[in-house]
């Protein structure tokens, strides 16, 4: 076979196996696999919108901006200065049924107080078959933040907070905050299955999982039971994962997909002048940096960092990578959030200074890994050629960077055993800031295994401050001190573009790029 016609032959073989077309099935083409379909073991963008369609959570986010509404939880009171919630849970919201679990009961407390128990309880029954630690529990410090759960009756729950948290509903309407069933926690547990809840998930989404082929397709059927019957618009919802933007691209055009994420201005640019799609697009509220390993000598060097960031010519990697739809970052948090400080500026290119900083520094000699990772993302539309444009900038300062990549599951885990020296990552954020900073904060999933307890103690105060002036001047303070010991090189805030074929009605791109189906049908 020539090597010019397997390329097409992949493709079709591809399409071939993904011709699910009906009209009461939506197709969408998503841009990886996720590595798990557990809520409780997640930090990753593409495992959320994977998980999202099949799980509830107490209260949800609008996708406009985010404010919070009533969900599982039908209402909610707050009292004890803001430290103790009380929620009231709607009734007859029913688990799926699947071949793998049949609920006896409906949704009520128990369920609650397991899903809190499997995110905060290191010596929960689960663990020991199935050692789980929330990357968001870290991050947002829930582990100090919640002192109980307690179950006041069926229908009721009370968290009891140590302290005063502006951030604690919009971050019970996360992914990672989704509600799972006690009752199949237990099965699991007598079959000692418990990993089964990466794979094989149970929630009370508008969705019902069915079947995955990793790599390949996600498939989930409409949930009949569902608490707002109006929601799921279609009989079958099915993801196509499709890794590569120019593949995406022409599924959409030859309509074997209905709705697609966007991460190349070019291909943006074609499904723009194609009377049979529209575009939705948002800024970015994410990030797009370069994480320094601060375990790895010398990148414990402030002045190491600091070269390493000026050598990088962020502007050319903008023009190439991102085209119109990016920015140069200049901070952890996104520029079009609320939260963020616009007085820091990025640092200015300079070569000639890097080398300075790093003779300074006694570095005369450096050879470091740069971790490139393998999927394209909105916050980073092209890992590899930007690892190749930072590469030529550091060997212009004499330093050699070695490009590595994996398999993107096995990439966040060697990240997280802190394998790299250096490693392109990226974050989507939310309006709350509180999630995106908190990637910073001491044991957290950075993948830079920075510690600052200064910037620990602002990122505290903010959350603590119900005052918005001030609350965004506590995170100003604390972006400075990021800016300042630079445990990541902020790179880029990518445009968000999402293209649909005009038969696709009800979908709307989250202010903060979130993809959801509930809502969404065909003409």
């Amino acid at each position: 076979m020539s090597k010019l016609l397997a390329p097409f032959l992949l493709l079709a073989l591809l399409c071939s196996s993904v011709s699910w077309a009906s009209p009461s099935t939506l197709r969408f083409c998503a841009a990886g696999s996720p590595k798990t379909l557990d809520p409780a073991n997640t930090d990753s963008g593409v495992d959320e919108i994977s998980i999202r369609p099949v799980y509830g959570r107490l209260v949800e986010g609008t996708l406009e901006d985010e404010r919070i509404l009533p969900s599982m939880a039908e209402s909610w009171t707050i009292s004890d200065h803001g430290r103790r919630y009380l929620f009231k849970l709607r009734h007859g919201i029913k688990f799926h049924t699947t071949p793998w679990f049949t609920p006896t009961r409906p949704f009520n407390a128990d369920d609650v107080l397991f899903t809190f128990a499997r995110l905060l309880d290191p010596k929960h029954p689960l663990q020991k078959n199935y050692p789980t630690l929330s990357p968001y529990v870290a991050s947002l410090g829930w582990d100090k933040l919640i002192q109980g759960v307690k179950k006041i009756a069926e229908d009721q729950v009370e968290v009891q907070l140590t302290q005063v948290d502006a951030a604690f509903l919009n971050d019970l309407a996360s992914a990672f905050a989704s509600m799972q069933s006690a009752e199949y926690g237990a099965q699991l547990l007598r079959q000692g299955k418990a990993q089964q809840l990466a794979t094989l998930p149970v929630g009370t989404g508008p969705f019902v999982f069915k079947s995955m082929q990793q790599d390949s397709v996600i498939r989930y059927t409409r949930n009949a039971s569902y608490f707002e019957p109006q929601l799921p618009g279609v009989d079958n919802l099915v993801y196509a994962i499709t890794v590569d933007r120019n593949v995406r691209t022409q599924r959409l055009k030859r309509n074997e997909c209905d709705i697609a994420p966007i991460t190349g201005s070019v291909d943006l640019a074609e499904l723009q002048g194609d009377p049979s799609i529209t575009v939705q697009s948002a800024p970015g509220m994410n990030i797009g940096f370069l994480a320094f390993n601060l375990k790895k000598p010398p990148l414990d060097q402030l002045a190491v960092r600091q070269a390493l960031d000026m050598a990088i010519d962020k502007a050319a990697i903008i023009k190439t990578v991102f085209g119109p739809g990016g920015v140069v970052a200049d901070s952890p948090i996104p520029m079009i959030n609320w939260a963020h400080d616009a007085s820091l500026k990025a640092s200015a290119y300079s070569p000639e200074k890097a080398k300075a900083l790093l003779q300074a520094a006694g570095v005369k000699k450096l050879d470091i890994s740069l971790w490139a990772m393998p999927v394209q993302r909105f916050y980073n539309p092209n890992a590899q050629l930007m690892a190749q444009m930072i590469q030529a900038d550091w060997a212009k300062v004499g330093v050699r960077a070695r490009i590595m990549t994996f398999e993107w599951g096995e990439y966040l885990k060697r990240v997280d055993a802190g394998e790299h020296d250096t490693a392109l990552l990226g974050w989507n954020g939310e309006v709350e800031p509180a999630s995106t900073a908190g990637q910073l904060a001491c044991g957290a999933a950075s993948a830079s295994f920075f510690c600052d307890k200064d910037y620990d103690a602002t990122i505290t105060a903010a959350k603590q401050t119900l005052d918005e002036a001030q609350r965004k001047k506590l995170y100003a303070k604390a972006q400075q001190i990021a800016m300042k010991q630079l445990p990541w090189s902020p790179i880029a805030n990518g445009a968000m573009s999402v293209a649909l074929r005009k038969n696709v009605q009800g979908f709307r791109l989250g202010v903060d790029g979130t993809i959801r189906f509930d809502g969404v049908s065909l003409r």
